[in-house]
């Protein structure tokens, strides 16, 4: 398992294209949040481009998270998986390979708009919290890479695409890293405590107040992460 693990984390590197636009995408919307439309969440006006940059970023490395999905299903329609049938490689080996590749991949995406907020936008901070920001932005996305998994043994082609697109920017909106949870109504707000998005830039959110997750919030990550990667295993068997 260890082998095709590997295999999988330089196919996810290899593939500068997508690279790329994991990265420009985040930080293009970070700058015209920050630069462009100064949209200052509501009691945030002072911190506004550290606030963004921890919404975008978290933005960014969900779709990068997310989308693996679009690489299964790629899979699946070639016949890979039924080759892989065939091999030693465990069900959970095969699932395990494509989460911490997807992982993985959010990284460069990650960095890129922290970099943003620190040489564009004079984000300052203490030194322990750059890399703290990171460990905590990619742990809020592992919902994210296993839900991809299982969107992309579920569906195939472009019904996967547009799945997969719609709860991105579903979950983004009810996340908050589009507009503030506390602009949104009461209602909303409940449901969005609860939403993996939210809990995802709340770990960043409370480390730019120098504040550690909260158990409650780490424990709705887990519940979550668990959940998809029960719901991936599942659809694996079911679509060999």
């Amino acid at each position: 398992m260890g082998a095709y693990v590997r295999l999988e984390l330089r196919r996810g590197f290899r593939s500068p294209v997508n690279l790329v636009m994991l990265m420009a995408f985040p930080v293009a919307l970070y700058l015209l949040w920050t630069k462009v439309l100064n949209l200052a969440p509501q009691g945030r006006q002072g911190d506004l481009a550290a606030y963004t940059m921890v919404s975008m970023a978290t933005y960014g490395a969900m779709a990068g998270a997310l989308f693996i999905g679009n690489t299964i299903a790629l899979e699946r329609g070639k016949g890979w998986l039924r080759q892989l049938a065939v091999t030693p490689l465990p069900a959970h080996g095969y699932v395990t390979a494509k989460l911490l590749s997807g992982a993985a991949g959010v990284l460069p995406s990650i960095v890129a708009v922290l970099a943003a907020g620190a040489f564009l936008s004079d984000v300052r901070l203490s030194l322990g919290t750059w890399p703290a920001l990171v460990a905590l932005i990619w742990v809020g996305v592992l919902p994210f890479a296993a839900l991809g998994i299982a969107f992309g043994y579920t569906l195939q082609g472009q019904a996967a695409t547009l799945a997969m697109t719609a709860v991105y920017f579903g979950l983004s909106v009810l996340g908050g890293l589009w507009v503030p949870v506390e602009m949104m109504p009461e209602g909303m707000r409940v449901l969005a405590e609860y939403s993996p998005g939210y809990q995802a830039g709340s770990l960043g959110w409370r480390a730019l107040d120098g504040l550690p997750p909260t158990w409650s919030g780490l424990g709705v990550l887990a519940a979550w992460t668990l959940g998809f990667v029960a719901l991936g295993l599942w659809r694996y068997r079911r679509s060999l």
